[in-house]
């Protein structure tokens, strides 16, 4: 006996039609259901894939007496099982499963097949004409009906067996349909490339249980494009042949002389390309190799020329002297230079920490190109970033994705080469967040004559993407590079400011405690355990800044890290308890191990070109519709839909990682700085951390945590060659080179 069979001959099992579904959760297939079992009616929970009333169970499992619901049959598996009695059979047919079948013509069958009923249907199908009123057409849409629904049913079972059922196995049911176990039992990595949600480690799972040799040249290909799509996603754009090497031995647990073959037969096979770089071999996949060359190439055709007709930087500092009415302030002899510079350029880069004057710096732009008749554009990376920029710039913006208008049928952006953006001046705020990828689909539609001015802090963290796109550009030399150092004196009064520059500086920030405030904007209280740190995250949101003027829904805390105390997933949990409790006024729906109901924040995690809105964008719902478990989000200009199987694109949004929270800037900040994230503490995170609050920041640490990030300078290195390409020391060309391994 199998050790599965063994397991379940030693657990109880109970068998029985269906009645009703009370619930079943499609995220994670938790379902309470009601069996008829003999004359009796069973309440049974666990976790079962598309359940339907009429389906015959077998459910493995044990008694529990549930302290609110009382006596429940819990299971921990499940087997399907084919109705035997005519009674059962007809309540299965008419239940909704078979299209076509309702209950008339159910009873219609039964009565004339009995208890053969389902082997006709499987074997003799062409008898389904002796039943009355049935003719040939309808016979022939029944069986078809009914041969569907019995092969889709043979799939949810086989992803489920294979720990796929919900959301998940209805995406992957619907990509490849009845032809899903073929499919899969052949090629299963394929659900790694089509299926989102899905990686390696789940695939490779379900090869093993489907008997695929660990040496088999599928597996190896898959597990090499895996290191390469997994160092991407954290901001590679490749890595060296023998890091690739390493990690694809580590993950695959074979011999690397079988790797390096599957590496040359991807390469031959142009799914990796391998370039020729200091001081080795640079493995990419092929579209990121592409996409820097191509930022590389487009850089310098721009960096080479200038604005047809644009007026000198001298002329400009003159013009702008006599004008100092222009931005409402006299601009210091950087800002000046700044605007002169980006004016006469086609390419240039304005880099600066807080309180430099970049926004007044974007404004005087504004008002400069339209005195001189130039058509021009403010764009941003993210929502909440274009609005702030509209908003402090006194323009139209908007995010860079809208700029380009993406085209979810062609999946790619309408505005490009061939169909440029008509302006003749583009402005960017918060560069530092541009991607390789981004950076390449935006200089694509700069028309001819026209400049772009990129502007950001080279301080901050980089991308989520990968690539380091400003930094590159700010180290490479090849374009006109304008750093603002001088701090206004507004802006000097601040702590908050003065943090961020001692930061910079290499130096320790000054910190004052809560408890001696004088009026500071920069306060911290020490946390030395992070569940004690925890709880005051809670009060100063909930308790200690309100009464500043600060209300929790314009509070924003951010955190290195997800998992903790102090990490994203439980501060979430315990904000939304305390800012937006669980009430009977308010529909909530759950998705795996998170709750989520109307009134609560929340945040895009993943680009959704189909319904334009993407990573990083904040929303509130409005709206919970219980009965189809769909969700609908307000955010700044719209309001979206989500069904149950996107749900998943959302996260609670009280709490916020770092690098999640770039872009944007809040009234409030509560920032996480303990030693229990201490792989994570670098100076550039807490940097930009502190350098999204505008009016507040309240710093909730232990000593060792703060000084480790104020102090560590190391940053985590990005492999990229863009700074090469730039500066002429690799191709911005698209030939291919083919060096030996």
């Amino acid at each position: 006996m199998a050790q599965d069979e063994r397991s379940k001959a030693q657990r109880e099992s109970i068998e029985g039609c269906v009645e009703r579904v009370v619930f079943h959760a499609p995220d994670n297939g938790f379902a309470v259901l009601h069996l008829r079992s003999s004359s009796r009616k069973v309440t049974c929970v666990g976790n079962v894939s598309e359940p339907t009333a009429g389906e015959h169970l077998r459910v493995f499992g044990e008694w529990v007496v549930d302290s609110r619901y009382g006596r429940q049959f819990r299971f921990e598996s499940y087997q399907l099982v084919r109705p035997s009695s005519t009674e059962a059979i007809a309540s299965y047919l008419a239940s909704g499963n078979v299209e076509g079948i309702g209950e008339v013509m159910a009873k219609r069958l039964v009565d004339h097949f009995g208890v053969d009923t389902l082997e006709v249907l499987d074997e003799r199908p062409e008898r389904v004409r002796e039943v009355e009123g049935i003719g040939k057409k309808r016979a022939k849409a029944i069986v078809a009906a009914w041969q569907r629904q019995e092969r889709m049913r043979e799939v949810m079972l086989f992803l489920h067996e294979h720990g796929m059922g919900g959301a998940l196995g209805a995406r992957i049911a619907s990509t490849f349909g009845d032809r899903t176990i073929e499919v899969l039992e052949n090629d299963p990595y394929v659900l790694a490339r089509r299926i989102r949600g899905i990686g390696f480690v789940t695939a490779d799972r379900i090869a093993r249980s489907v008997g695929i040799d660990p040496r088999d040249p599928s597996r190896l290909h898959a597990g090499l494009i895996y290191c390469l799509d997994d160092a991407t996603d954290e901001g590679h754009l490749f890595l060296p042949a023998e890091h690739l090497l390493e990690a694809a031995v580590r993950l695959l647990e074979v011999e690397q002389a079988l790797i390096e073959r599957a590496l040359k037969h991807l390469e031959e096979a142009e799914e990796i390309a391998i370039e020729q770089a200091p001081p080795g071999h640079a493995a990419y996949l092929p579209a990121l190799l592409a996409a820097e060359r191509e930022v590389g190439r487009r850089v310098l055709t721009l960096a080479s020329e200038k604005v047809p007709g644009a007026p000198s930087p001298e002329q400009t500092v003159d013009w702008l002297a006599g004008r100092g009415e222009l931005a409402g302030v006299i601009l210091s002899e950087q800002q000046a230079a700044a605007v002169a510079g980006a004016l006469a350029e086609r390419i240039t880069v304005i880099t600066g920490g807080p309180g430099t004057g970049k926004t007044t710096i974007v404004r005087v732009i504004v008002k400069a190109c339209r005195a001189l008749g130039r058509e021009v554009a403010l764009a941003a990376p993210t929502g909440r970033a274009a609005k702030r920029m509209e908003e402090l710039a006194g323009a139209d913006a908007s995010t860079i994705h809208r700029l380009l208008e993406y085209d979810p049928f062609k999946a790619a952006f309408t505005r490009n080469e061939d169909e440029p953006l008509e302006m003749d001046t583009l402005v960017i705020d918060e560069s530092s967040m541009i991607d390789v990828p981004l950076a390449r689909d935006l200089l694509r539609a700069i028309p001819d004559g026209a400049q772009v001015i990129f502007i950001g802090d080279a301080n901050q963290l980089p991308s989520v993407g990968p690539g380091t796109f400003f930094r590159d550009l700010v180290a490479s030399d090849a374009v006109p590079v304008y750093e603002l150092t001088e701090i206004y004196r507004q802006a000097a009064q601040s702590l908050i400011v003065e943090n961020a520059h001692r930061l910079i500086a290499g130096e320790k920030p000054l910190l004052v405690p809560w408890k001696k405030s004088r009026g500071e904007d920069c306060l911290f209280v020490h946390a030395r355990e992070p569940e004690r740190g925890a709880d005051l995250v809670i009060r100063a949101v909930t308790r200690e800044l309100p009464p500043l003027g600060f209300p929790p829904e314009e509070t924003q805390v951010i955190t290195p890290m997800h998992r903790g105390p102090l990490g994203v997933t439980q501060l979430n949990r315990r904000l939304q308890e305390a800012i937006n409790p669980e009430s009977p006024r308010k529909a909530q729906v759950r998705y795996g191990d998170h709750t989520m109901r109307e009134g609560d924040r929340v945040l895009q995690v993943v680009n959704n070109y189909d319904k334009e809105v993407f990573n990083g964008e904040i929303g509130r719902v409005t709206h919970v519709n219980l009965q189809d478990r769909h969700v609908t989000v307000a955010f700044d200009d719209q309001e979206i839909n989500y069904d149950h199987q996107d749900l998943d694109q959302l996260q609670l949004a009280y709490a916020m990682t770092v690098h999640k929270s770039q872009g944007s800037e809040y009234r409030c900040v509560v920032i996480v700085m303990h030693s229990t994230h201490y792989i994570m503490l670098r100076r550039n995170l807490l940097y930009t951390a502190l350098t999204r609050a505008e009016e507040m920041a309240v710093l909730v640490v232990n000593s060792a945590g703060i000084m480790r990030a104020a102090l560590n300078s190391e940053e985590q290195q990005r492999y990229t060659l863009l700074t090469e390409r730039l500066q002429g020391r690799m191709t911005v060309e698209g030939e291919r080179r083919n060096p030996e391994l």
